[in-house]
């Protein structure tokens, strides 16, 4: 062989190993890149889900500082609203129930006429506890109409018509009737309340199949 020719075959597998070697470089440097691009999604993500954590767990202690900031409040507000005669805690168990609870709400209405000085002569009206929803599929007051016969003064009636007034469970008086004397008079009062059915999401099997 030749000294040009053995020279030229030289070259061509010089060529050939830097090709080679060029080819393993960049080869290994697209690992390198990809495993480092991976590696940084990876460590994004870890560190988005580290802030979201972070973030619930700080709002969770605040309302927590908060609740409990506010239990001192409620605890120190708790006896005057016991002393009040129409937002006590009794009366603000039955404001606006979902159910028609006759007795409930005659106790309710008994427990104001004694804390403004009257006394009721009979009940509330007709108990229609047979015929009231017990559920409904929209959810929306229902009337309950009242007929309240008391006996008091006319300055203890009155008071004790503001007091239904103000009761946490709305009372609407339509209507008062006054008969006797000043010191002694009998009041006939017509008002409405409400009761709201709980609503009911029970599907009729037909409609479904």
């Amino acid at each position: 062989m030749s000294p040009k020719v053995k020279q030229s075959t030289t070259r061509r597998e010089q060529v050939k190993k830097a090709g080679s070697t060029v080819f393993i470089v960049i080869a290994i440097a697209a690992v390198v890149v990809m495993f480092s691009l991976i590696s940084m999604r990876f460590l994004w993500e870890k560190k988005s889900y580290n802030d979201r954590v972070i973030a619930a767990k700080t709002k969770a202690r605040d309302d927590i500082t908060t609740n409990l900031e506010n239990l001192d409040k409620l605890s120190e507000q708790f006896p005057q609203l016991e002393q009040s005669a129409s937002t006590n805690s009794k009366t603000i168990l039955h404001a606006l129930p979902p159910v028609y609870d006759y007795a409930a709400l005659a106790s309710s209405i008994d427990y104001l006429a004694s804390t403004s000085g009257v006394k009721s002569n009979t009940s509330i009206g007709e108990d229609l506890s047979a015929s009231a929803l017990s559920s409904a599929t929209t959810s929306s007051p229902v009337e309950i109409p009242l007929n309240i016969q008391v006996t008091g003064s006319y300055e203890s009636i009155k008071q004790y018509i503001t007091n239904l007034e103000n009761s946490i469970r709305p009372i609407h008086v339509s209507a008062v009737l006054y008969s006797g004397s000043n010191g002694s008079l009998d009041a006939t009062i017509q008002a409405v309340t409400y009761y709201q059915p709980s609503r009911s999401l029970d599907v009729l099997r037909s409609a479904i199949q």
